[in-house]
């Protein structure tokens, strides 16, 4: 069993010097090569965009595969799959040499321009004319290169292997997808339903090519993601993933590890901002008492797969760790465990395991919401840095100096789940209007209007944080009103953001060029340039007790 007490893994990486980064949605990007949805490869413009301006850090949301009618990120079919429809078709070799996925594509140049053009993304019709065009493309390299065993298809061959550990289940689960018409699971025959050994062995000998073609898509993603990796190193630029704390319950994980997951109660979040009744989140609870009995395998494959990817890991839902709120549907809901020190020993089991396998990359709490006392001294004690956002950070009646906040902390305007700075302001009353004021270094009359001038002195003060990263969601950047998502509401409002142009008119028009010219200039201002310096501190050498552990946990689990 993992040993508790241990010091030797409580000493996570952070930053060097002060930072600062933007927070936006893969999906949101625009670019003129993408089909309407930001791709893997419109990172590599980005990124520069970041550089130009002095920033160092880019947050994205997940990017987990969804099911063709869900847009929501954090409800995933797949705790480690990528979604195909962020692949860089335009990019990929099998779509540019492909006669039959040219003349489809061509055939579709009318509809392409309107999912370009769109306010919002359309995830239905992309991704299904994605999907269509992915086949032909793998149609082509099937005969081209995997019958031929070329270079691409030996590297192809040994993604599969490295991955196996998820990729095969995850494969299967997809596959019964689309043959069960998408409904869930649970409504399958039983034979696949409970993963009977001998229906699967038929399966799989019977559809040798589509369970190829979806690992395929993985292996296309996998191999755009390594261009982005080396790109970023190239720019001295991290790159910041959210890791939802869980998958739908209509999950590859889930349907393949039955045992680590509740198949009765759901859990949520308790009453806060957001919901006076609390929100039932519809997500699976874990077993707890079996995931510890295979040392966290399943948390484990995940974080590593994870830092494959990226530098920084926001952990979502941080308090979920400690304890969730349980929303039974024949009594009133409830904390699980109900003790505190109970809830304290789990947060700091599983955070043991996630600064274990997290080597370089640096865990972000996301510690929002209704926080027990005992979780925020478990982040200091791990020194794992929380969010702080400014709107959020009070004193009884006053709010509280940014310059006071921790080093090892991330200061922010908000979140996807937030208004925008624009919106809260414009929303905000007077007497708090009057109380926030007093934190800005010029002086404002509380009925000023969101002008460029007010927010220019809130993205001065936020900067001046003593916080050693600072994020800047990229509506806050130029003072947009658009929201990614509204806690608690369904509908196409949420999850389809776009920006409003293209990433090379975020330089070119105004107002967007002095927006970002002036955001770089506090950032030199306020010490937030690393140049070309490394951004973040060392770890100390790995214990020998940590590499047992790491060796006992690559074993298949019980």
């Amino acid at each position: 069993m993992v040993n508790k007490t241990s010091p030797a893994i409580i000493s996570p990486l952070f930053f060097r010097q002060k930072v600062a980064g933007i927070m936006v949605p893969l999906f949101s990007v625009r670019t003129g090569q993408n089909f309407g949805i930001g791709e893997i490869l419109d990172l590599i413009p980005l990124i520069d965009w970041l550089t130009e301006n002095h920033l160092h850090v880019l947050q994205i949301l997940p990017i987990y595969e969804t099911a063709p009618n869900e847009t929501c990120p954090y409800l995933a079919l797949s705790g480690f799959a990528l979604d195909p429809i962020y692949l860089s078709l335009n990019a990929w070799d099998d779509f540019k040499k492909s006669d039959a996925v040219q003349k489809v594509f061509i055939s579709e140049a009318a509809n392409l321009e309107k999912w370009r053009e769109s306010g919002s993304v359309c995830y239905e019709s992309i991704r299904s004319f994605k999907y269509r065009l992915l086949k032909l493309a793998f149609s082509h390299f099937k005969r081209e290169e995997w019958a031929k065993e070329s270079p691409r298809a030996k590297s192809f061959q040994r993604f599969m292997t490295e991955k196996k550990e998820w990729l095969d289940d995850y494969a299967l689960f997809r596959l019964l997808k689309e043959k069960n018409s998408w409904r869930h699971w649970i409504d399958w025959t039983e034979p696949f339903c409970r993963r009977d050994p001998s229906a699967m062995k038929q399966l799989i000998q019977e559809n040798t090519e589509p369970l190829l073609f979806i690992k395929y898509l993985q292996w296309a993603l996998w191999e755009q993601w390594k261009i982005v990796r080396k790109h970023m190193e190239k720019r001295n630029v991290l790159i910041m993933g959210d890791l939802p704390f869980l998958v739908s319950r209509d999950s590859a994980d889930v349907w393949s590890q039955c045992a680590l997951f509740s198949d009765r109660d759901t859990f949520g979040a308790p009453p806060d901002a957001f919901s006076e009744k609390g929100q039932d989140w519809g997500l699976p609870l874990f077993h707890w008492d079996a995931m510890e009995k295979n040392e966290f395998l399943w948390w484990r494959r995940r974080i590593r797969e994870f830092r494959q990817y990226y530098d920084l890991i926001r952990l979502d839902h941080l308090v979920g760790f400690f304890r969730v709120w349980v929303m039974p549907k024949d009594r009133d809901p409830y904390f699980e465990p109900q003790g505190q020190v109970q809830q304290a020993k789990r947060g700091k089991q599983i955070l043991r395991v996630i600064i274990e396998e997290a080597a370089k990359c640096v865990p972000i709490a996301e510690d929002l919401g209704v926080i027990p006392r005992f979780v925020s001294l478990s982040l200091q004690k791990f020194n794992i840095a929380g969010y702080k956002i400014m709107r959020w950070q009070k004193s009884d009646d006053h709010y509280v100096d940014p310059k006071g906040y921790p080093f090892v902390s991330l200061a922010t305007t908000g979140t996807h789940d937030t208004d925008t700075l624009s919106h809260w302001w414009q929303t905000l009353p007077m007497d708090e209007r009057t109380a926030f004021l007093s934190l800005l270094a010029h002086p404002f009359s509380s009925d000023e209007p969101f002008s460029d001038r007010l927010h220019h002195a809130i993205l001065e003060c936020l900067l001046e944080s003593g916080s050693g990263l600072v994020i800047l969601p990229i509506q806050d950047v130029f003072g947009f009103d658009e929201q990614i998502n509204m806690p608690g509401t369904i509908g196409h409002h949420n999850w389809r953001y776009r920006l409003p142009v293209g990433l090379s008119d975020l330089e070119r028009t105004s107002p967007y060029r002095e927006k970002i010219k002036a955001l770089k200039k506090l950032i030199n201002q306020t010490g937030r340039y690393a140049a070309f310096a490394p951004l973040t501190e060392s770890r100390p050498p790995m214990t020998p007790d940590i590499k047992k552990r790491r060796r006992k946990t690559t074993d298949k689990p019980p």
